[in-house]
């Protein structure tokens, strides 16, 4: 079981640190869950074709489980219509989690729009469903997202 999610960590590690090296797109954005946890973002997008995208993101809770980081490389297609880009996706990553929580794998579903009103800069709302796995079992649930993209 460690053995299968420190080779998962560091496959996440490894793709993040691969996007941001080839990124086109870096953004942020809060997030928030029908609990109350609120998560602050920051993300990374780089183009496959002119229809899939790599997006990795990595979030820090800021209040309820302090010291949570939610990493994840999620796989979007998207077509964009003048200024509205309507896209989903899946993703894979880790909910890193201190004591006495517990870190699990984490699969993701994500739909959205974003808005670009000029080529360099967009915004964008987004629901993501994430399933985690961990000691303590399955759980899942919503998160909704908005935030801001600067392309290069």
């Amino acid at each position: 079981m460690k053995t299968t999610l420190g080779l998962t960590c560091i496959l996440v590690i490894g793709v993040l640190t691969s996007l941001c090296a080839t990124a086109t797109t870096i953004g942020i954005a809060l997030g928030l869950d029908p609990t109350g946890l609120l998560l602050i973002n920051a993300l990374t997008e780089t183009p496959i074709n002119e229809s899939l995208e790599l997006r990795a993101e990595v979030g820090l809770a800021t209040n309820e489980i302090a010291g949570l980081m939610l990493a994840t490389a999620t796989l979007l297609y998207h077509q964009t219509f003048d200024v509205l880009d309507p896209f989903f996706g899946v993703g894979l990553g880790a909910a890193v989690t201190p004591l006495p929580y517990t870190t699990g794998l984490v699969i993701e579903g994500v739909g959205g729009l974003r808005v670009i009103p000029m080529d360099q800069f967009s915004l964008f709302l987004q629901a993501r469903y994430l399933v985690r796995w961990s000691n303590g079992g399955w759980t899942a649930g919503p998160l909704y997202e908005a935030g801001v993209q600067l392309r290069f």
